[in-house]
Parts: C-alpha cells; structure tokens; sequence
C-alpha cells in the first residue's frame, strides 16, 4: 500500500516525504502526518524552503518544555539594560517574579549551541545531565530580597560550563544552576 501511495504520488506531481526524510528534517509529530508535499513545478529552492520552515514550526511549536527552557535561561544576544539592574528587569520581563525565583541562570548563546550540548558539544555528567565542554558566558541571578513587594537580586556574569537536561528528542528543556561559575 505504501509503495502505491507513493509511486501515485510521484505521478501526479508530488514528492513523497518518508519518516526518515522527515526525521532527517526534524519533523516530527503532527507535522509528519502532512508527508505530501507539492513541489515537483517548484523545484528543489521550494523544497528546502518549505523544510526550513517546517523545521522551525516544528522546534518551537511542539515543544513546551523547552520553549520554556528558552524563555527561562536563554538571553542572546544579551540584553542591554540602560540605568537598571540588568536581574530585575530579566526576572519580570520573564515572567519569574510571582513568586520570586531564588536563582536563575541566562546563557548568552545562539539556540544552536545550547541545542548541540545536548549531542557533541556536552558530555554525560549524572544523571541525565549533559555538562557542555566548552565555558558559555552567561548572567546568574540571586534573590537578595524582596522591597516594596519587588524581587531584588544580586547579578554576576562570567564564563562558564553550564549543565542541563535533555528531552528524549536532543532538546535542552532543564538547566541545572550549579556551582561552576
């Protein structure tokens, strides 16, 4: 039946799409059931632009734990914060002051170097951690306290490793704060 569908398809003007292709792309759940693509009149430029996108819809759309990884612990490039605490304005602009979060960590790295701790750039540490090899820069928040019903938190920056947690997928969805700075 599969053999049919796809050689159907191939008559018509379709590109059939197996599940490696698809995985080879990094599509994957509900994207993978829209395996038929038209593009035979496109040409190959349309192919891969369509996979890019796919590729992008499917990291960031089917994924919350680590879009939330993302929201948490990634700030790149880093923000500047002009006569403020770069902390304070973090902390809120992430939505991790209500309750105040007593530490928090953001890596200022491109998605794909946090994303490749997880393969080749990071090694097994315990657990199911991955400690990366290379030092990251990157801005640690601490709660000192807490005035006017305002977190306020103390900053230090520096180079460091950093460890996470990789889903099943390769995708960083937990940063362990540690003592690595």
């Amino acid at each position: 039946m599969y053999k049919k569908a796809q050689k159907a398809a191939e008559n018509v003007g379709i590109i059939w799409l197996d599940s490696q292709l698809c995985e080879f792309f990094g599509v994957s759940g509900h994207l993978k059931s829209a395996m038929l693509l038209v593009l035979k009149k496109w040409g190959s430029l349309m192919f891969f632009l369509l996979m890019a996108s796919c590729m992008i819809v499917s990291e960031t759309s089917e994924n919350p734990r680590h879009k939330k990884f993302l929201r948490e612990h990634q700030d790149f490039p880093k923000t500047k914060v002009v006569g403020q605490d770069y902390c304070m304005v973090m902390m809120l602009q992430r939505g991790m002051t209500r309750p105040c979060k007593t530490t928090n960590s953001f890596v200022h790295a491109p998605h794909n170097q946090l994303k490749d701790v997880c393969s080749w750039a990071g090694t097994h540490y315990r657990r199911a951690l991955r400690l990366s090899k290379a030092a990251f820069s990157a801005t640690t928040c601490n709660l000192q306290g807490i005035s006017q019903g305002q977190c306020r938190y103390s900053s230090q920056t520096g180079q460091r490793q950093i460890l996470i947690n990789c889903d099943s997928s390769g995708w960083p969805v937990h940063f362990e704060e540690s003592n690595f700075m």
